[in-house]
């Protein structure tokens, strides 16, 4: 069986699409090469009487919620 003109157009399709992955490829690994996608195990020690403070993954910590213990 002899490749035919659609075999052609696939093969520079493919070619081309290689091509602009590579290319989107560099640019991402240019921006960073590291994106945080799961939460890592974090361990956190605070003083006893700190309250709403601990690990945070991928979150932010919230310093208006970050308070003491009532004694």
């Amino acid at each position: 069986m002899t490749p035919g003109p659609r075999d052609r157009d696939l093969e520079a399709d493919t070619t081309e699409a290689n091509k602009l992955y590579n290319k989107a490829d560099a640019k991402i690994w240019a921006l960073g090469h590291s994106i945080p996608v799961y939460q890592r195990p974090q361990v956190l020690a605070v003083r006893s009487p700190l309250a709403d403070y601990g690990a945070s993954g991928l979150a932010h910590v919230d310093c208006t919620k970050v308070g003491r213990l009532k004694k």
